[in-house]
């Protein structure tokens, strides 16, 4: 929940990338770094392991500017994808105002976007929440030969039809236009 620090002038809302090991989530927050002005992010916090994967989170803080008179910034983490990462994953979703789903678009990672989509339910019912945040579908690496198809993503992933966006994020395509939507939606359920 976003964090209103009492009577500080602040309002920090967490948003998590969530999806399956390899998906690109990582990639993308590096995409959204490089995407925005100098003076409206922090640093990135993004420590990697030998092999590529992200031993905890990235993060970073983007400020979006003021809202009743309080700063209100975004606090972008990665979610790790790993099964094994459970506990980590609890850890970084606790507390969630939205999440993006990173859902790689590989035809042999269809069933790996599945389970990571009910390994995050699962989570957020053991958080003790009855319902997950506000989240958009973000159906990354779409150059890829025989990806596959949205529509089928959108069945199996999305029946709901939540806002869904097609990316490349290595290429730091269409990683912006999934945040701005979920920032919209979270915004709103703060004023």
């Amino acid at each position: 929940m976003a964090d209103r620090r009492g009577t500080s002038e602040e309002i920090d809302c967490r948003i998590v990338y969530v999806g399956p090991s390899g998906g690109g989530k990582s990639t993308t927050v590096r995409a959204v770094h490089e995407r925005l002005e100098t003076g409206t992010r922090s640093a990135l916090l993004a420590p990697a392991r030998a092999d590529g994967g992200t031993p905890l989170t990235d993060l970073l803080t983007v400020d979006l500017g003021m809202l009743a008179g309080r700063n209100l910034r975004l606090q972008l983490l990665t979610a790790p994808g790993e099964i094994r990462r459970a506990a980590v994953r609890g850890r970084v979703l606790s507390g969630a105002d939205g999440l993006i789903f990173v859902a790689d678009s590989a035809p042999d990672r269809l069933e790996a976007n599945k389970d990571a989509l009910a390994a995050i339910r699962l989570t957020v019912r053991e958080l003790g929440h009855s319902e997950i945040p506000p989240m958009v579908f973000q159906y990354n690496k779409r150059d890829l030969p025989g990806a596959v198809p949205e529509e089928e993503l959108e069945r199996v992933l999305n029946p709901t039809g939540q806002p869904a966006f097609s990316s490349v994020a290595y290429r730091r395509e269409g990683v912006i236009e999934p945040l701005t939507a979920l920032s919209e939606r979270v915004v709103r359920t703060l004023a």
